[in-house]
């Protein structure tokens, strides 16, 4: 089928491209994304690992700020209060 000069062709022939050439630029662009979503990975899985540190040095922080805090308030009371004394709205009863 010849079409006139004029009108243009849906298909474009390219004499300098040939199919295998086309294929291995696209296995390069397939490579090259692995390559960059992989990089992008192993930055994501150093982050968790540095915030799984971060977690574990918080609660060890945490858990000996409570348990100074719990040493704190189960102590024995500085002043000892006698329990015998007598109250000053105790009035003895005169019988």
């Amino acid at each position: 089928m010849n079409l006139p000069p004029s009108l243009p062709s849906r298909f474009t022939h390219h004499a300098s491209r040939s199919p295998g050439r086309e294929s291995g630029s696209a296995v390069i662009v397939v490579m090259a994304l692995l390559a960059i979503l992989l990089v992008y990975m192993a930055g994501n899985l150093r982050t968790l690992t540095n915030l799984g540190r971060e977690l574990k040095l918080l609660e060890r922080q945490q858990i000996r700020r409570l348990q100074t805090a719990a040493a704190k308030t189960n102590s024995p009371p500085a002043i000892i209060i006698n329990t015998n004394s007598v109250s000053m709205f105790w009035t003895p009863r005169h019988t």
